[in-house]
């Protein structure tokens, strides 16, 4: 056990000790908090002119909200959003940009974002056509879409089921609650992830090519543990290090999230970011979920990774087939109309970074027994990465 923790350390020393590994790093670090803080930076114009900036709108917006936080989102509040909105005069431009729109509806923006997506309104005249039995009935309609998208997947009856089944435990009323730390955190999550990705696959790929490439091969495999415990400890090098890096990229993009946009909103419903989503789940518990996603997501592309390292006889070329992997897949749309191929597209690791996968109205009956994509993604991911393992470990041990 004591030679395998050492040979374990070798492994981590030779990934850690190389300059290309450090630069590498701390640009994924500097970026990640870039892509976190980037709405913040730079100043919002109206007719060529500053109004403020990025920084002090989402303060005021931040403000705004804390003041409704707390209050149950029922028609009283909603008729409320509705008559600020009506004082916005006809515009050519964009009607934020009004003063009508700052003085009177500004503070209710977020409530009016979930009111034209349960109403489908395309304009401000249409808000104002809503009677008073429709802004009573607001929970009701919104079942009544939610339901309707349910119907209208290429979803079997079962699955059909479950989801209806899943979208009638969303506890109602809603009661609203700032939610801009984490909205935020979604919104910049697929770009962490990638991030992720790319760091992982520099940092790993040499972990078996770099051998050929340095002529050790044949040493390393003629030694006392050259065919076995060596390469264990390269196998559990690469994993560990890619749950390492994970865990500290998205505590990173988690911390910076919540330091400038705001800690509270984790008990809060996912609709406020998603209206119409049919998962009866908090902001926290879709924060924690996605975690783990990108988490099982960058262990797959891990061990791909170290296959291919193990298969090549240069870290470089695995490198440029793990970058084509990762976006190629982001070019290609594949429709949610036959649902069995677009699920399996769902299974490529850069595919199982959308948060769609948590919050869409999906469920997949598998052989009888009816899963989440998220968890048909955790099991994949899992059972995935276990068979991968002993191929990349078979391909350096056998080869001349």
């Amino acid at each position: 056990m004591n030679s395998y923790s050492e040979l374990v350390k070798f492994e981590y020393r030779k990934i850690l000790r190389k300059r290309s590994t450090i630069i590498t790093l701390l640009l994924a670090v500097l970026l990640t908090v870039f892509s976190c803080l980037g709405p913040l930076m730079g100043n919002r114009y109206s007719n060529g002119e500053v109004l403020e900036s990025n920084y002090d709108d989402m303060r005021k917006d931040r403000q705004y909200s804390r003041s409704l936080s707390g209050r149950e989102i029922n028609s009283k509040l909603l008729a409320e959003t509705i008559e600020a909105y009506s004082h916005i005069p006809p515009t050519d431009g964009k009607y934020s940009d009004t003063e009508e729109y700052q003085q009177y509806a500004r503070p209710y923006s977020e409530i009016y974002y979930s009111l034209r997506k349960v109403y489908a309104t395309k304009n401000l005249e249409e808000i104002q056509l809503l009677s008073d039995e429709d802004i009573r009935n607001f929970y009701i309609i919104r079942q009544n879409v939610v339901e309707k998208n349910i119907e209208d997947t290429a979803m079997s009856p079962r699955e059909k089921a479950n989801s209806l089944n899943l979208s009638r435990d969303v506890k109602t009323p809603f009661i609203f609650s700032y939610t801009g730390g984490y909205t935020r955190l979604f919104s910049q999550m697929y770009t962490t992830a990638l991030i992720i990705c790319f760091v992982c696959s520099i940092c790993i790929a040499p972990i078996f090519a770099s051998e050929y490439t340095d002529h050790m091969d044949s040493l390393i495999l003629s030694s006392k543990y050259g065919k076995n415990k060596v390469i264990y400890a390269k196998l559990f090098t690469g994993i560990s290090l890619s749950v390492l890096l994970s865990t500290v990229f998205l505590v990173i993009s988690y911390i910076t999230a919540m330091i400038f946009f705001g800690w509270e909103g984790s008990s809060s419903p996912i609709q406020f970011y998603f209206p119409l989503s049919s998962v009866p789940y908090t902001m926290g518990q879709v924060a924690l979920l996605y975690f783990l996603l990108i988490l099982l997501g960058n262990i797959l592309s891990t061990s791909l990774t170290m296959l291919f390292s193990a298969k090549l006889k240069s870290p470089f070329m695995v490198i440029v087939i793990m970058t084509v992997i990762t976006i190629l897949p982001m070019f290609v749309n594949i429709s949610d109309d036959v649902l069995w191929i677009y699920h399996i597209s769902r299974l490529i690791p850069v595919n199982m970074f959308y948060l769609t996968n948590i919050t869409r109205e999906f469920s997949i009956d598998l052989f009888g027994l009816i899963l989440q994509p998220y968890e048909l993604i955790f099991a994949f991911a899992v059972a995935a990465s276990v068979v991968l393992m002993p191929f990349a470990y078979k391909n350096f041990k056998n080869h001349n």
